[in-house]
């Protein structure tokens, strides 16, 4: 096997997994259902990725690294406002543009599987990075813990994703006769 036919199927793998993961959960995702879908014999998945696990995390940090480029791309200059505007519109369009991250995203966020944090805390830990750079560049100033801000910063850029999709569904249910309204997320607090 070449190394670029060893790239190949690791990367099909893990697209499969993905899908198969944003759509039915990694626990209900059996390591033949993946292989069988990507094409690739079982011992395959397990060459890769170890088993279950190791193609779990893989998953989880191949999502977040789409997270990371889409917000790396955006330079630390200019007004901090439209720094941050960019910032959150960069893993906007992102998210837009890989609908499954967005529902394994949705699965691990709102609905995770038993033991399956891995996904949400990966995500959260880059937050708290990018949160404390944006600080360090007096771009993102606050007198909350970074922890807090990055919750904020988290919730901002993800809540419309997250929860969009339910909103869109109780609108048909409902059959309400306007358009669907889009979903805005801000945090507040009780003495707010």
């Amino acid at each position: 096997m070449t190394a670029s036919t060893t790239i190949d199927s690791r990367s099909r793998i893990l697209t499969t997994a993905l899908r198969l993961f944003a759509a039915q959960g990694a626990a209900a995702t059996s390591l033949r259902e993946v292989a069988r879908a990507a094409g690739v014999a079982p011992g395959l998945v397990v060459h890769h990725f170890g088993g279950k696990d190791g193609l779990r995390a893989a998953v989880d940090d191949s999502v977040v690294d789409l997270f990371r480029v889409a917000v790396d791309s955006v330079p630390l200059e200019g007004p901090a406002d439209e720094v941050v505007a960019a910032r959150d519109h960069a893993a906007a369009e992102m998210f837009e543009a890989n609908p499954h991250a967005v529902d394994y995203l949705r699965r691990a966020v709102v609905t995770p599987d038993p033991g399956a944090e891995g996904l949400a805390r990966l995500l959260m830990e880059e937050t708290i990075r990018r949160t404390q750079t944006l600080r360090d560049h007096g771009i993102a100033r606050s007198r909350i813990p970074v922890e807090e801000q990055a919750v904020a910063v988290f919730i901002r850029q993800l809540g419309t994703l997250l929860l969009q999709p339910a909103l869109e569904r109780l609108w048909a249910q409902a059959q309400a006769p306007s358009p669907v309204p889009t979903v805005r997320v801000s945090l507040q607090r009780d003495n707010d």
